[in-house]
């Protein structure tokens, strides 16, 4: 059971790295704006499918090699080295074909596109934009936060029930290897993460609704549209992640107090990430980065040609944004989809830093 769990994890994570250059913005090519009428030339599409076929090899041959080598070792420590190397190796050299064709666009466009008559830095900006519905309500995480005040509550009722020695940890065979004397302070520990989590997915969808607005200049209406269903769908996925995660940690409280098999519970978790991580593949694929893959009624208005936004020089390696001239805080990735954070700006590596800070407390405090 548990070589398939890896199999399948690096299996998804292989095919999330490959299909990114597909679900970006199509003005985009490895993190350099070329513009949407580029996105059909025929090498930065080769280029593309490169891109996918090289990181299904790579991670093909890593999870064969990592998958005997899981096979071979007996010892939980040595699994779980093999488990992470295998997973960082993907990841790595999949940054590192990444930066092949990264280098590739630039020169793709030094040759094509930046000329000294159509060079141009010119951003579009819709000063209404946030004023739109950009993310659900708040009021919607009072679910998830009723579901942890419950669990408290129980735990509170049901607290000499709990056996003296609470497990912490279990091996890939699903054995307790590591346990805990029974205390407020231990049996609190779960939902004090679910509340630690509860804060992470709001503050995410505080940074939907504030981030950045991107808008191609190819395709401003179209674009600005997209952008705002890529929001809002997000913060529908976020909620349900949020929700989820919530349920799987109330569900694990609960086999504290209550007789529940560690099989259902692990059951439960393999579903659960079924669904929060074939739902993101799902989401990007169907919608894309800033909802680039959306499809739109037509509402009859076309749109003058606009120079290409030239912004390169604010992304290092296309993937780091550095811009001190701009006060937004978060902004789109321009390679992947999602979010990432103006580095420029020392209040968003605050927040990342508060936030990491407070789930090392709390774990702290609480194990």
């Amino acid at each position: 059971m548990e070589l398939l769990i890896f199999i399948a994890m690096m299996l998804l994570v292989t095919v999330l790295q490959a299909v990114t250059p597909y679900v970006i913005r199509r003005g985009e090519s490895f993190g350099v704006m070329v513009g949407e009428k580029a996105a059909n030339d025929p090498t930065l599409r080769k280029m593309k499918r490169q891109f996918l076929q090289w990181n299904i090899v790579v991670g093909v041959i890593i999870t064969i090699i990592a998958t005997v080598l899981l096979a071979t070792i007996s010892s939980e420590s040595g699994q779980a080295t093999i488990f992470i190397l295998a997973i960082f190796a993907t990841l790595i050299i999949s940054f590192l074909i990444y930066m092949r064709f990264y280098k590739a666009s630039l020169m793709w466009k030094s040759e094509n596109l930046q000329t000294n008559e159509s060079k141009a830095d010119i951003v579009m900006v819709d000063t209404t934009f946030h004023r739109q519905k950009l993310t659900i309500s708040y009021a919607w995480y009072l679910i998830p936060l009723v579901l942890i005040f419950i669990i408290v509550g129980l735990t509170i009722i049901y607290y000499q029930q709990i056996p003296n020695q609470i497990p912490m940890q279990y091996n890939f065979d699903n054995e307790v290897t590591r346990t805990a004397a029974k205390s407020f302070r231990t049996v609190m520990m779960m939902p004090m993460m679910q509340l630690v989590m509860l804060g992470l997915f709001i503050f995410i969808n505080y940074m939907m609704s504030r981030s950045k607005q991107v808008i191609d200049n190819d395709n401003p209406t179209d674009s600005m549209r997209r952008s705002v269903l890529f929001r809002l769908i997000y913060s529908k996925f976020n909620f349900v992640m949020c929700l989820l995660l919530i349920l799987l940690f109330m569900f694990i409280q609960l086999s504290f107090i209550f007789a529940i098999s560690q099989t259902v519970i692990m059951l439960a978790l393999v579903v659960i990430l079924i669904i929060i991580f074939g739902g993101l593949l799902f989401l990007m694929i169907r919608v894309g980065q800033g909802g680039s893959r959306l499809k739109l009624a037509e509402n009859g208005q076309k749109d003058k040609p606009r120079p290409v936004r030239d912004d390169d020089a604010n992304w290092k390696l296309g993937v780091f944004y550095f811009n001190p001239k701009d006060p937004a805080l978060f902004v789109e990735k321009r390679f992947g989809v999602g979010w990432t954070i103006n580095m420029a700006r020392p209040t968003a590596w605050l927040s990342i830093v508060a936030i990491v800070g407070i789930i090392i407390v709390i774990t702290i405090l609480f194990s």
